[in-house]
């Protein structure tokens, strides 16, 4: 078989590839949405409306939670809201819109690190089916997409960063990037952590890596410094707009290294997916890993025998960089850990593969590509076959509660923050059942909520019902006992009791 043919097959099977791995996510989130449905997910969908209703990006009545959306997937769902009146449609089609820009980020830098087609492809497919851990599918392609935003400005800043080091960076994705840069800091300072500090660093390693091989000092490598420095800078003034969401925590260091071996490695395990699963999928990313440590060996080896480094490998640097960063400040910080924040691992991974690829020989190709091929079924057959024979919503107690409220005419009701959203977009906000701090007292739950729902931007005098999952009934005879004349027991569906009050007795303090 002729190269040409060879590389027009492999073209269409992994472009194939990738359009299957297209159809799960978008059928997942369109049509299958509330599919494990938990209170953050839900959330995001709320807030979507919220923002639609208001007309504000940032709702003055609403509880910021991590980080401020500011062109998040509620900022799309948004849009989507008012033109299909439907919570988890909206939501479902920004996250479809999100792993789309995901791609686009990816096909710009490939473009940029010139890349070849068949690698690009490669690319974008391992970007989409390594993640198997169903936290981290909802921080990129699934349900909410969190970080998705983040990811699609990495790879585009990664392609401006390619070209300023080949002298060839552009003012127009420069100023775009920076753009970024800002918005990304006004969310909060995740983009610092992920991106704009690893990408400073490797920067520094760059260029003091030119002084080390005496490389000759160009005009554009110190724009491109410039322009690097800058991107952390403005980044960092975003995170001090008032609306911003800083993260506070204290230094940890006498505990820090049993931090990092005991919390940290094993949530960046869970996040690559070998936790759990079956013996092949682990022994295939057991196999990516052992192909990144020996794609850094390498770059590391040609940085000691002073050879010229490709674009596309300070690219891998940063991805690989980004990680241990995050994994060093959690460890030595009191910051919570989690197996979120290692995300990243996913593009390291793939584009280690990538870069493989590039050194051996084709009959290694062919065996990697089969056992890829593998990979990609056990994929399907595991994360996404499940959801796709599951009914939609699933037949849950939280579901039945949403139901009866609905026709039983409750449309306003209290819970507790696991319960509250998850019920409103359930009921796609025929029921607006807001989050309580406690049981108690019914005050505001400041958490991803607003207060447009609570007494007195509620009218008082209003059917109310209040719903008490099974280990907050001991705490709610507290509430009861002070309004016992004024609410009743009307319904217990599985774990959850639901009481019914013609008056709203919620507070906003």
């Amino acid at each position: 078989m002729s190269q040409g043919k060879a590389s027009k097959i492999m073209h269409i099977l992994l472009e194939t590839m990738i359009l299957i791995f297209l159809f799960f996510i978008f059928m997942t989130n369109l049509f299958h949405f509330n599919y494990g449905m938990n209170a953050d997910t839900a959330s995001d969908a709320v807030l979507a409306k919220l923002i639609w209703t208001s007309k504000e990006i940032i709702p003055h009545t609403w509880y910021i939670a991590a980080e401020t959306r500011i062109i998040g997937t509620p900022d799309f769902a948004a849009l989507f809201y008012g033109l299909t009146g439907n919570m988890a449609l909206s939501e479902g089609m920004a996250c479809c819109l999100m792993t789309l820009f995901i791609m686009a980020g990816i096909v710009y830098f490939g473009k940029k690190a010139e890349l070849s087609r068949t690698e690009i492809d490669l690319l974008v497919l391992l970007g989409l089916s390594i993640p198997v851990n169903m936290i981290i599918l909802e921080l990129l392609y699934l349900f909410a997409s969190y970080y998705a935003i983040h990811v699609a400005i990495l790879f585009f800043t990664l392609g401006v960063y390619t070209e300023g080091i080949k002298g060839k960076i552009k003012p127009v994705p420069a100023g775009i990037s920076i753009v970024f840069a800002l918005c990304l800091g006004m969310q909060g300072v995740r983009g610092i952590l992920i991106l704009y500090g690893p990408l400073f660093g490797i920067e520094i390693i760059r260029t003091v890596y030119r002084m080390y091989c005496r490389a000759e000092s160009r005009k554009m490598d110190w724009i491109t410094s410039i322009w690097v420095t800058g991107l952390l800078i403005i980044s960092f003034v975003g995170t001090c707009f008032p609306f911003s969401e800083g993260q506070e925590f204290s230094r940890n260091i006498r505990k820090g290294f049993l931090k990092l071996f005991t919390e940290v490695l094993p949530d960046a395990k869970k996040a690559i997916g070998l936790s759990a699963g079956s013996t092949l999928r682990n022994i295939f990313i057991v196999s990516l890993l052992v192909i990144l440590l020996c794609m850094l060996v390498n770059i590391i080896y040609c940085m000691w025998k002073k050879e010229s480094i490709d674009e596309v490998y300070w690219a891998f640097l940063l991805l690989c960089a980004s990680p241990v960063v995050t994994a060093l400040i959690i460890s030595f910080t009191t910051f919570a850990d989690s197996e979120r924040y290692y995300f990243l691992l996913i593009y390291t991974m793939a584009l280690a593969v990538v870069l493989m690829r590039k050194k051996i020989s084709n009959k290694w190709k062919v065996v990697g590509e089969v056992l890829i091929l593998f990979f990609l079924i056990i994929n399907v057959c595991t994360v996404y076959r499940p959801i796709m024979n599951s009914p939609e919503p699933p037949a849950t107690n939280i579901r039945a509660v949403g139901e009866y409220l609905e026709e039983n005419n409750y449309h306003v009701a209290y819970t507790t923050f696991e319960n509250a959203n998850r019920i409103t977009v359930l009921t796609n906000g025929g029921v607006q059942a807001a989050a309580v701090a406690s049981v108690e007292k019914m005050d505001i739950c400041k958490w991803m909520t607003s207060t447009l729902w609570y007494v007195p931007n509620m009218p008082f005098e209003e059917r109310t019902a209040y719903i008490i999952p099974e280990s907050e009934l001991e705490n709610f005879k507290v509430f009861l006992k002070e309004h016992k004349n004024e609410v009743d027991f009307v319904q217990k569906i599985g774990e959850y009791s639901i009481y019914a009050s013609n008056y709203n007795f919620s507070v906003i303090e």
